[in-house]
């Protein structure tokens, strides 16, 4: 499970836009969609998220590839928003840190993280925090493994 969590409270407008933006992102999701825990706030307060990366049952190499794929797209949102808003994020993968997003951009520390798992998931570095996940591949391992009603 990756959670992440703002370093600082974020305004209500900034929380609308992001959770409005979310909600809109047009992703096939590997096991579960992004999320928002406190979508609607009243007042500026610490905006909290996460993402289930990883689908049970799955062999480790195909569900290696398509849970790195979702991090690279949540990492990709959260840069965005960082930048739009000014927002600070922490991303946790269960309990450990792994690093932060501002809004110059994913941290060394995370992205180190994101070099070592892209390693195991057989995912070439495109440079600059960018990785080259082929299209063709996520839509053969999703149907080699569709998702359980």
């Amino acid at each position: 499970m990756l959670r992440f969590e703002s370093a600082s409270k974020v305004g209500v407008s900034a929380v609308r836009a992001i959770v409005g933006e979310a909600a809109g992102v047009d992703r096939q999701w590997w096991h579960k969609p992004l999320s928002f825990e406190n979508a609607a706030p009243q007042a500026p307060e610490y905006l909290k998220g996460g993402i289930s990366l990883f689908r049970p049952g799955v062999p480790l190499e195909d569900d290696l590839f398509m849970a790195f794929g979702d991090m690279a797209a949540v990492v990709e949102l959260l840069s965005g928003w960082a930048k739009a808003h000014g927002v600070k994020w922490h991303l946790f993968m269960n309990a450990d840190d792994w690093g932060t997003i501002d809004p110059t951009g994913p941290s060394q520390v995370l992205l180190g993280q994101l070099k070592k798992w892209s390693k195991r998931a057989k995912v070439p570095d495109a440079g600059k925090g960018q990785w080259l996940i082929p299209d063709t591949r996520r839509r053969d391992i999703s149907m080699k493994h569709p998702p359980k009603a």
